[in-house]
């Protein structure tokens, strides 16, 4: 048995185990509904131009399209994903993953312009999703991680990770591999940032096409699952 996580908490470094609501099905609806008041949004601004990165939630979404996505996520786990391994070969990023392709609700969601106001309020930049680049992403056991590396700038100059499923061990907390590192530049020899705990409803302002960031290896009873929405630059 494991815990799923709801926590609240503040970015760096945060992790709150406490057991989660089951999730029922929702009745198909457009998702889209990213509320966030004017005081939380010139914090993320200020949060993303000074680290590159800003984390808000959980919650960060309405619960029932929390639901949607999760619900979708995992449907489209058992129906349109692929494992990706490498071993970090010259020119790999070393990884070892599960994605899916994006089913409606996720479309949807990430294209929904209150998301789209967010992006800009918070990044700075006019945004359109990337959707050759976005996708859900599964970390499924121990040892599953994602290397070092930088989003490629002409398909995600600007990421948003909805966090929908953390879990770990009862009675552990988290360990790193529920982790996301961000350095300050595009290597790890230029200093770590930050660490933003995976917690389920959270969402990251991520500029990872500048930012060199890393996933470290999930421990034994970990198990994670998000929405990786990739975005370029509005024409």
């Amino acid at each position: 048995m494991s815990n799923i996580s709801p926590g609240a908490a503040t970015s760096p470094a945060i992790g709150d185990a406490a057991t989660g609501p089951a999730y029922p099905a929702y009745p198909a609806r457009p998702a889209g509904d990213l509320r966030i008041d004017p005081q939380s949004l010139a914090r993320l601004r200020t949060e993303f131009r000074s680290r590159g990165a800003a984390v808000h939630g959980p919650p960060a979404i309405q619960a029932d399209i929390h639901a949607q996505l999760l619900n979708e996520a995992l449907a489209q786990r058992e129906s349109a994903s692929w494992s990706l391994i490498a071993n970090g070969c010259p020119g790999e990023i070393s990884q070892h993953n599960l994605r899916a392709y994006l089913g409606p609700h996720a479309r949807n969601f990430l294209a929904a312009p209150e998301v789209l106001e967010n992006l800009r309020q918070v990044t700075g930049y006019r945004l359109v999703p990337s959707w050759s680049a976005s996708c859900y992403t599964y970390y499924d056991g121990p040892g599953q991680h994602m290397g070092e590396h930088c989003d490629k700038e002409e398909a995600c100059r600007i990421a948003l990770l909805v966090y929908l499923q953390t879990i770990w061990a009862p009675g552990t907390q988290p360990s790193t591999g529920l982790q996301l590192h961000v350095f300050r530049s595009d290597n790890a020899a230029s200093g770590l940032v930050l660490r933003i705990t995976a917690l389920s409803n959270r969402i990251v302002f991520l500029n990872g096409a500048e930012q060199a960031h890393l996933r470290p290896a999930l421990a034994p009873g970990e198990h994670m699952t998000l929405l990786a929405g990739c975005y370029q630059l509005s024409p």
